[in-house]
């Protein structure tokens, strides 16, 4: 396996014939710890999901094919039983996820925190499972490390020469941790050994395209993404193509969760919303409180509260612009959202926890 740049779309990799799926594809195991972003891992289950049907429903004989399967793992087991309910898998203790071997791929959930101090205590709680990851990596396995999931392999000897996306969140966090490796800081995804790693919270979808491709091949990667990844127009007739009903609650909560994370700095339009999760408002806004505990207003307001201390704490911008990328064109609600927060208006947030101060300076 070599190092390669901004990888080709799914699209234009060269097809293959739909018969010559593997007989069996790889386990997944999806890494979950304290304060790591679950969703992700759903997104990671769901599109394997999709690739089993489209398998089944491609291979010309019967049975031709194992399907992927997937399992959480994690230090405490237990902690996590009710999102293994949820993915509809099972979850077992990190000493599945170190004897994972070259036929195997593990998707590692970015961590959740609110400024590089919290995101190097998370990682100085987390040894065991990171010990672990190195495990799997020296065995040959595919690591899958979307956003802010490379943290978890800073500082760790792995195996040749990798080169891991910079997210632009801890970019300079990165760079002073791994002065000797390569971090290139203007590829969205890339490719280096047995790592596959995304810059951006939004390339989750290509970057498991990128994973199905490299552990099951190319023709079907290809499908995956011509069905539902590259061409999400195409998602709202899924469930009549496959046959499946309406969809799984889960994924009208995903889809729902999805669009507010690409789209938080937009007006809320909760219509909108439930057209783009395929569903009535009514029954959105009931499993949407049910999987996540909050309305997807409240959801909403939460997300934008994130981005703006993320970036008063790794950016330069002026108040205003951060407010109007969240989605704020009245500064005082925006004090109100930062304060009620994080306790401090924005400014006060920003000299306190700000990791980029000496820009400032």
């Amino acid at each position: 396996m070599t190092d390669s740049g901004n990888p080709a779309r799914i699209g234009v990799i060269p097809a293959t014939p739909l018969r010559h799926y593997p007989a069996r594809m790889p386990t997944a195991y999806l890494l979950c710890y304290p304060s790591s972003a679950i969703s992700t891992l759903a997104v990671a289950a769901d599109t394997l999901a999709i690739a089993n049907t489209l398998a089944s429903m491609q291979t010309r004989r019967r049975g031709g094919a194992t399907p992927f399967q997937w399992q959480l793992v994690a230090a405490e087991p237990e902690r996590w039983h009710a999102a293994a309910e949820v993915m509809r898998t099972k979850v077992s203790g990190l000493r599945a996820l170190a004897e994972a071997d070259g036929d195997s791929l593990v998707v590692i959930a970015p961590p959740l925190f609110d400024h590089i101090a919290g995101l190097e205590l998370l990682l100085s709680k987390i040894g065991s499972e990171r010990a672990a990851l190195a495990a799997a990596a020296a065995n040959g396995a595919l690591l899958v490390a979307p956003f802010t999931a490379v943290a978890l392999l800073v500082g760790m000897t792995l195996p040749g020469p990798w080169r891991m996306a910079v997210p632009w969140l801890i970019a300079n966090w990165m760079r002073a941790a791994e002065p000797a490796r390569r971090l290139p800081a203007d590829q969205a995804i890339v490719r280096s050994g047995n790592l596959l790693s995304a810059r951006a919270m939004d390339q989750v979808h290509a970057l498991m395209q990128q994973a199905v491709a490299q552990t099951a091949g190319n023709a079907l990667a290809r499908t995956v993404g011509n069905t539902l990844l590259d061409q999400p127009e195409r998602g709202a007739a899924l469930k009549v193509w496959l046959k499946h009903g309406d969809p799984p609650r889960e994924s009208v909560v995903l889809r729902a969760r999805r669009y507010l994370q690409q789209h938080l700095a937009e007006p809320y339009d909760l219509a909108r919303l439930a057209a783009v999760a395929a569903t009535s408002e009514r029954t959105l806004l009931r499993h949407f409180l049910k999987s996540v505990g909050m309305s997807p207003l409240q959801f909403l307001h939460q997300l934008r509260a994130e981005r703006a201390c993320h970036l008063l704490e790794v950016t330069t911008l002026s108040l205003t612009a951060i407010a109007e990328q969240c989605g704020y064109q009245d500064m005082s609600a925006f004090r109100t959202l930062v304060r009620k927060h994080t306790g401090l208006p924005p400014g006060a947030h920003r000299r306190a926890h700000s990791v980029r101060a000496e820009l400032r300076a």
